[in-house]
């Protein structure tokens, strides 16, 4: 990628020349066909009097000479013909009549007598009938005139040069910077792929360091390299995360299978070998068994559905914080309060940012959680906004309950999956799966408990 974007600024540098050339050829023809059509116009002056200096078929030699010598104040160089070949006048002629001092004058501003290149000639008419020819070649100026048409013609071939210098160089120069700054982001995409294709998932690709970071960052410049990266350490997350859910699942299943399937087999081994005879008492215990057979299978579907959630991130939503927690909470009310207990929300009516979806996970499996363990009493939701360090706006979202507690030494572990307490009857997955997407979510979790006395779990965002 680096050769290719070098050789295409390299390609731009040789158009650039090749423009240049370009425009200088076209600058210069059309200020040539500037000065030679200049040159025309005074000829056609100079033959128009010319032709005014025939009268009654005849030449007016005093006129004539007159409308030479204007001829050589223009910087050309004439002699006249009649019809039959015959030299009527010549500039050299006029020059050697001229007076001392104005002779001189001219010498200061032409090279005289003679000109440059070969002659050109023109016919002479008056009223439609030939008179005659105008022979002429301009003549080398010395003066200011050729000197600006020599200078604009240098001028501008340095011109060209320069700009052609200036804007090479700036290109080299971009194109080097070009292609560092483009080049080392996906070089380092490459390499941390290549790591991934080893087996390696621990890869995370750092935020690129950037000349006027802080400018960078005050202006928000999150281009499409950064974007890039951050779906790539994203799917990397993806990975990762799809892996430990496969180790998880491996010896958690293999674990929470083998003890009900072993129950099942000692029961149905006892009844085949007939030292079980109270036939009731082992389908009990078999249907238990099942029983926590088909919970475990819902437990996997759970954080199963709970991990697709992490794998369509979504799209970010406002939402109203209060409607969306009151909308929960009311289709939990009817459960909560059929088992005694009551159900409280408190919190203003504020507007937020989120993911709907997981959102609703965290807080339905919190909910569960708490009337789970709630004998008596009930469970209270708050909400409300907060600033972080950075000044940056935020919310939070309490559940706490008036349940049983949970103890220090579970505390510790209540997050992890399939742990379960001593007296709990789930699947150790609830929080499990509302520690993750709260992860996901970039937020974080605190849990305070007291035993016999409650808990209050805080997911703050």
């Amino acid at each position: 990628m680096r050769t290719k974007l070098f050789l295409s600024f390299i390609l731009i540098i040789f158009l650039a020349l090749l423009s240049n050339v370009v425009f200088e050829r076209l600058t210069l023809k059309d200020f040539d066909e500037f000065v030679r059509g200049t040159r025309e116009d005074q000829i056609y002056w100079v033959m128009a009097s010319i032709e005014g200096s025939y009268v009654n078929n005849k030449w007016d030699m005093e006129h004539l000479d007159m409308a030479l010598h204007w001829g050589l104040m223009l910087g050309l160089e004439t002699y006249v013909e009649d019809t039959s070949g015959k030299k009527i006048l010549s500039s050299t002629e006029v020059l050697l009549s001229l007076n001392p001092n104005m002779f001189k004058r001219m010498l200061s501003i032409l090279k005289l007598p003679i000109g440059e290149g070969e002659y050109a000639w023109y016919p002479l008419y008056v009223k439609g009938k030939e008179i005659g020819k105008l022979y002429t070649r301009p003549l080398k100026r010395l003066g200011a005139i050729a000197l600006k048409e020599d200078i604009f013609r240098h001028r501008g071939r340095e011109f060209l040069i320069s700009s052609f210098l200036i804007a090479g160089s700036g290109a080299i120069f971009l194109s080097i910077l070009f292609t560092i700054y483009l080049s080392t982001p996906v070089r380092r995409l490459n390499a941390a792929a290549e790591n991934i294709a080893k087996g390696d998932l621990s890869v995370k690709i750092p935020p690129l360091h950037r000349p006027f970071g802080s400018l960078y960052s005050s202006l928000k410049c999150h281009d499409e390299m950064d974007r890039l990266t951050d779906t790539f350490n994203y799917m990397a997350e993806a990975l990762r995360r799809e892996d430990a859910l496969r180790k998880h699942l491996t010896s958690n299943v293999a674990h929470e299978l083998r003890t009900p399937l072993a129950i099942i087999r000692v029961n149905l081994e006892a009844i085949e070998d007939g030292i079980i005879t109270d036939t009731p008492t082992v389908i009990n215990n078999i249907t238990s068994e099942i029983q926590r057979l088909i919970s475990l299978v819902e437990g996997i579907e759970d954080i199963t559905r709970a991990e697709a959630s992490f794998f369509r991130k979504g799209p970010l939503s406002e939402i109203d914080l209060k409607e969306f927690i009151e909308t929960i909470t009311s289709g939990m009310t009817k459960m909560i309060k059929e088992k005694g207990l009551f159900i409280k929300t408190e919190g203003p009516s504020v507007t937020v940012k989120t993911y709907p979806e997981k959102l609703h996970i965290i807080l339905k499996n919190l909910l569960t959680n708490a009337y789970k363990f709630t004998h008596s009493g009930g469970i209270t939701v708050s909400w409300d906004k907060h600033k972080k360090d950075g000044g940056t706006a935020g919310f939070y979202i309490t559940v706490e309950d008036s349940g049983k507690g949970i103890t220090p030494a579970d505390i510790s572990k209540i997050f992890e999956r399939f742990y379960k307490g001593k007296d709990s009857g789930g699947r150790g997955l609830g929080l499990a799966i509302v520690t993750e997407l709260t992860e996901v979510i970039g937020g974080r979790i605190e849990v305070e408990s007291t035993q016999d006395i409650g808990s209050r779990f805080t997911v703050t965002f």
